[in-house]
């Protein structure tokens, strides 16, 4: 029996996270391009998952999330220790005057699971955020600093590595990143043990050392809760 990774596999579930993540209709030609892999290949991956309900098409012939897709969520988020035993905790304890996330990395692009804002009622669980770059983000940052400057700099640019490189040495040496944004916001991020996880405090603004010092002591208290109990 052969140890080799199934390349047709890995193929189709990239291909399906990608058109979940996109947020809307999407061509085999776009799709392919984001993936990188052949226009031909795409196609044949989403028509494959079409028959069993996975994908579907539009009046376009463009591609989105087929209603299998919702029976394959739900079965995510209960096979997610992290998510499920989580989520209780995030409601109760974490703060409500700030941004709040749970985020995870997959292929240099940071995905939400939880996402709470100043004002709502409501966590957004799972859905309604789009991925991200994870050079733009501050869980994203704290992410990549398992990986080593060589991997890092070979994935990307001049630019984009001239921003992760102080937050990646930072999250090294401190445990987590504290991003002082130049429009005055300040975000901090902190790695939620072996779960490819990372717990994230954002939308302060303006604020003096003290209150910085504040949040980070609070995101350390609620990150170990997270892990004492996912």
């Amino acid at each position: 029996m052969s140890s080799q990774p199934n390349q047709s596999l890995i193929d189709g579930i990239r291909c399906l996270q990608y058109l979940v993540s996109s947020g809307r209709a999407i061509g085999c030609r776009e799709l392919a391009r984001l993936m990188g892999i052949n226009t031909t290949r795409v196609n044949r991956l989403l028509m494959t998952m079409a028959s069993i309900g996975l994908t579907m098409q539009d009046e376009q012939r463009r591609y989105l999330p087929g209603p299998g897709i919702h029976a394959l969520a739900a079965q995510a988020i209960r096979g997610s220790a992290l998510f499920s035993r989580a989520l209780p905790i995030l409601e109760r304890s974490a703060p409500k005057d700030i941004v709040v996330a749970v985020g995870v990395l997959w292929e240099d692009q940071v995905i939400y699971i939880w996402h709470s804002e100043p004002g709502h009622q409501l966590s957004q669980a799972l859905a309604g955020f789009h991925m991200l770059p994870a050079w733009q983000s501050v869980i994203g940052m704290s992410l990549l600093a398992h990986e080593s400057d060589e991997q890092l700099q070979q994935r990307f640019s001049a630019e984009q590595w001239q921003q992760l490189a102080p937050h990646v040495h930072q999250q090294r040496e401190l445990g987590h990143v504290v991003w002082h944004h130049s429009d005055g916001e300040v975000s901090m991020a902190q790695p939620l043990g072996a779960h490819s996880a990372a717990l994230a405090f954002a939308g302060l603004w303006h604020p003096n050392m003290d209150e910085v010092e504040h949040r980070l002591q609070s995101l350390h208290t609620l990150s170990q809760d997270l892990m004492a109990y996912s």
